[in-house]
């Protein structure tokens, strides 16, 4: 499955930059990169190198302690079922386990997790989340929305939901095999990702067709655009495909924090866009609203049953069944 991966310039922001006389030449690398990329890294992003170091140690003894030994279980009957002849490419080679921080956060609850690690976690969700915001409002002035417009769209009646996936890939014997996991579009919002910067994987679907590597680097943060800021901003931002592939050696640590809508958020193009796209001179993809009207919640249980599919029947399926405009 692991195919060689375009090399082209990845867009990278350096947010202190946001600060000084280059915070336009900054904001024009956010826009692009939310347009015509759908990721970007970002440097001095303002969450201390210290408590990442923590945070990948932590996570790294955690898996090895609690959930290394029933990985090589699935390993081990994954890999001899395709031996075997069986398909196993709707298998992902990943293990992982999921923090739910709001509207009311499961932390204390997981199993396996010793009190240093929920602390350390708690530490660094609040830090994401407050990232999380400051982007949704690079975002608002790129786009010329109001600002706070993103946060409120998404708060529906109880506030966005916000979580974390921190999931490790493992070594593969077999990566013609299998996937770390499947190529997809993400649900949600905005998605920021702690990732491994020893061990690659990450890789996007260009605009050209092609696999892209996101690189992995120390102490970044890893931004990608979910389905939901492809809806509101009526596919000026555009979520895109993304995979992790397997590698023989390197075990890979994903910290994904996703800040999405709340459950009963309604989610639709932002008028203000519509109209500007509208009374553009030259034809544009977001000159109508030409994306639905929905639940957050009603998408959701859409998305679960076809995560690993093209997102453009299930903004259909959601346009068929589109809520009355308000």
């Amino acid at each position: 499955m692991a195919a060689a991966a375009t090399t082209v310039s990845f867009p990278v922001i350096n947010m202190e930059k946001l600060e000084t006389e280059e915070r336009a030449a900054a904001m024009a690398v956010i826009a692009d990169a939310c347009e015509n990329w759908g990721f970007f890294e970002l440097l001095n992003h303002g969450i201390s190198h210290e408590l990442m170091d923590e945070v990948e140690r932590l996570t790294k003894a955690q898996y090895a302690n609690s959930q290394e030994a029933k990985f090589q279980e699935f390993a081990v009957r994954t890999l001899e079922a395709g031996e075997k002849g069986a398909d196993v490419k709707d298998v992902d080679w990943e293990s992982t386990f999921f923090v739910r921080h709001l509207p009311a956060s499961n932390l204390a609850d997981l199993p396996d997790l010793d009190d240093h690690y929920r602390q350390v976690m708690q530490q660094f969700a609040s830090e994401i989340q407050k990232l999380s915001e400051k982007l949704l409002e690079l975002l608002c002035e790129n786009l010329g929305l109001e600002k706070g417009y993103l946060k409120q769209a998404f708060a529906g009646s109880n506030g966005p939901t916000f979580g974390t996936k921190v999931s490790a890939y493992p070594p593969c014997p077999r990566p013609d095999m299998v996937d770390g996991l499947r190529a997809h579009t993400d649900a949600g919002g905005i998605i920021l990702l702690f990732q491994d910067d020893q061990v690659s994987g990450l890789q996007l679907l260009s605009r050209d067709g092609d696999w892209v590597d996101v690189p992995p680097l120390r102490h970044a943060i890893v931004v990608n655009i979910g389905d939901q800021l492809e809806v509101i901003t009526n596919g000026r931002y555009k979520s895109v495909m993304h995979r992790v592939l397997t590698r023989p050696d390197g075990n890979r640590m994903s910290i994904a924090s996703f800040y999405n809508p709340g459950a009963d958020a309604v989610i639709f193009p932002a008028p203000a866009l519509v109209a500007a796209g509208a009374g553009a001179q030259e034809e544009r993809a977001d000159a109508a609203p030409t994306y639905p009207r929905f639940v957050f919640e009603d998408y959701m249980n859409l998305y679960v049953r076809h995560k690993f599919e093209a997102k453009e029947p299930r903004f259909e399926a959601m346009m068929k069944s589109a809520i009355a405009t308000a």
